[in-house]
């Protein structure tokens, strides 16, 4: 299983440019990381069900896709916290 980083992350957005594209936004990337996901978890639920109707799936990788998801699932809590105390934040900030 190949676990591929999220696109955009640690990486400038484009402004727009000579393209005429509109620079991609907060909530389009957002959107693609939660799709990506959702694809971790759909991976990860395919694999255990595959296991547990006897089909045929090595256990070692239905761990690791169990493993990935639960990482997945980690960071997508620790940067949802982080925004909701940065929101927090800049709350109780004084005008």
């Amino acid at each position: 299983m190949e676990i591929g980083r999220i696109q955009g992350a640690g990486l400038p957005l484009q402004t727009q440019g000579v393209t005429g594209k509109p620079a991609a936004g907060f909530a389009d990337m957002l959107g693609k990381a939660i799709g990506q996901l959702q694809a971790v978890s759909d991976s990860a639920n395919s694999k255990v069900n595959a296991l547990a109707t006897g089909q045929d799936v090595e256990l070692h990788d239905v761990m690791l896709a169990l493993e990935a998801e639960s990482l997945a699932m980690s960071l997508a809590t620790t940067v949802r916290n982080k925004a909701v105390e940065a929101y927090q934040e800049v709350f109780r900030m004084q005008m």
